[in-house]
């Protein structure tokens, strides 16, 4: 069937828009093959490049018209489709009778451009294999493995590291938790298997292969080869109690296909690139990268959100070193995650948070409803993350507003962890919006030099002590809105004994119930001091714990 017009041009709009009006920008669409964009050709003046099908052809030095439509005209022979070159762009050429040409940011390097098409154009070729819509395939793929056998797995590339996992995984052992940790198989296990010839085995044979369990709290693995041809391209493995039955064994065996379409166009950044991505998106985050460097980051132009994830406070006796390595661990576990699911985002592991940049498109009306989706999708199916808050800020509607986000996200994520702060692990900034100003109010009183007690409230200490029955009766009384039965069911008191308490609140403090000022400065000194008093009582916790 001859595909529309209007799909045979998305390439190249995906291209533009993808990395972003900073950067690029489309001036014209020209004729269109239909065939998919490939590979990058550097044209200079002097030295021509090898054009061919599918290239997008940098023309660098092109400034007047002649070199122009030269350079066009060889494009029309080789069967080049697109053209970059820098603003401003010299002519036009006729839609009909050339390619499509994309202006450049004339501040922008040449080697940067180059590396930024690469890496989009490589991207691409991925999502070409992948079914229509399915930005999850991976662990899609894995979880239909797990529903179809039974039993969760891995998927693994032929170096052993970690591409996706399926749901279920806490039903397995510490082995297969440690590899979804570390992104990939330990060392250990890793020489293990060797030994066993496990590797072997599986290059031997088409089918699933069992492995018994090595010891009394491990599971049994089955796995099976995924091939392309004859070469391994990684291998599925199932955690398992026994061996798989006839038919469960027949629907791996059928899966192992379908992983290796994926897993061909599989592309794994390198290490030099992650660290020069997560150093630009840090600057992003500071709001000290320059528009033109940030548009590496292929965020485009829609909202960006800001998820700041953190452990919550254990009070346990673990070295800091041993928290920043489980930091790293769950960063790069996140960041394989993200690379799959959404990979319009980029991630920064900053001092004992991990921040994440999740970008959405321009018509996107929920970002900060997806965001949250997101996050909790990802702690639900990484079962060590389960100790870890996640605050969401944003969106911000540009580049130049994430580092106000971000500052709301640190906020959020402190209040998030305070001890007295309880419920769902992922919230947004909107959700911890009266416990990050009462904990703003408490830092504003403790630099201030200010006492958390004051008026009214003083007076019924020096009348019963800083933990008496009437303070309790108050903070309940304000906690319930002024209802007096509600309050009473709280404290576990009859009605009549709550009226006689807020009698004698009135009494000894002087508090004039009819005062809205009078009643909400005495609300927010209880509520920090509420606040104080657990932050306190968990420092304590861990002190002991240390001795």
């Amino acid at each position: 069937m001859r595909e529309s017009s209007a799909r045979r041009q998305l390439p190249v709009r995906q291209l533009v828009d993808n990395i972003g009006p900073a950067l690029l920008r489309l001036v014209q669409e020209g004729a269109d093959d239909g065939g998919p964009l490939t590979d990058i050709a550097i044209h200079a003046p002097g030295a021509p490049a090898q054009l061919g099908p599918g290239c997008v052809v940098l023309g660098v030095g092109v400034t007047t018209e002649a070199e122009l439509r030269e350079l066009t005209a060889a494009m029309r022979s080789a069967g080049a489709r697109v053209l970059a070159v820098k603003a401003p762009v010299p002519v036009s050429v006729p839609a009909d009778d050339g390619p499509a040409i994309i202006e450049v940011n004339r501040d922008a390097s040449w080697m940067h451009v180059a590396t930024t098409i690469r890496e989009q154009l490589l991207e691409y070729a991925r999502t070409r294999v992948r079914p229509a819509g399915s930005g999850a395939e991976l662990f899609a793929l894995a979880n239909a493995v797990y529903e179809a056998v039974g039993a969760p797995v891995t998927i693994e590339d032929r170096y052993s590291a970690l591409v996706a996992w399926s749901e279920g995984q806490d039903r397995t052992d510490s082995e297969r938790i440690e590899t979804i940790l570390g992104r990939a198989v330990h060392r250990r296990t890793l020489a293990e298997q060797r030994a066993r010839q496990e590797f072997e085995r599986l290059h031997a044979s088409s089918e699933p292969v069992y492995m018994a369990a090595t010891g009394a709290d491990q599971l049994a693995r089955v796995a099976i080869a995924v091939r392309a041809g004859s070469e391994v391209l990684g291998y599925v493995w199932a955690a398992v109690t026994g061996p798989l039955d006839e038919a469960a064994t027949a629907r791996l065996r059928e899966f192992a296909p379908v992983v290796a379409l994926q897993l061909v166009g599989l592309r794994t950044e390198t290490s030099y690139a992650r660290r020069q991505r997560g150093e630009l998106a840090a600057a992003v985050l500071g709001g000290a990268a320059d528009p033109v460097e940030a548009s590496r980051l292929q965020l485009g132009s829609g909202p960006v959100c800001v998820l700041a994830a953190a452990p919550r406070p254990a009070g346990s006796t673990d070295s800091d070193a041993l928290d920043a390595a489980g930091l790293r661990r769950f960063a790069d576990t996140l960041e394989y995650f993200l690379a799959a699911v959404h990979p319009r985002s980029a991630v920064v592991t900053g001092t004992g948070v991990v921040y994440v940049l999740a970008a959405w498109p321009p018509e996107h009306a929920t970002a900060v409803e997806s965001a949250v989706a997101l996050a909790r999708d990802f702690l639900a199916r990484t079962p060590p993350a389960g100790g870890y808050v996640v605050a969401v800020g944003g969106p911000a509607a540009s580049l130049g507003r994430i580092a106000g986000v971000r500052a709301q996200a640190d906020a959020a994520l402190r209040a998030l962890r305070h001890p007295a702060v309880h419920g769902p692990a992922v919230r947004t900034v909107e959700d911890m919006a009266l416990a990050v100003l009462l904990l703003h109010l408490a830092d504003a009183t403790e630099s201030l030099g200010l006492p958390d007690a004051g008026g009214a409230l003083h007076r019924l200490r020096l009348e019963e002590g800083p933990d008496g029955p009437l303070a309790a009766t108050l903070a309940a009384y304000l906690a319930a809105a002024g209802a007096t039965d509600t309050a009473a069911q709280a404290l576990h008191i009859h009605p009549n004994t709550m009226r006689y308490r807020l009698r004698r609140i009135r009494e000894v403090s002087g508090l004039d119930f009819a005062d809205a000022d009078a009643m909400l400065l005495a609300h927010l000194q209880l509520r920090v001091r509420e606040l104080r008093t657990d932050a306190s009582q968990d420092s304590g916790r861990s002190r002991n714990e240390r001795v």
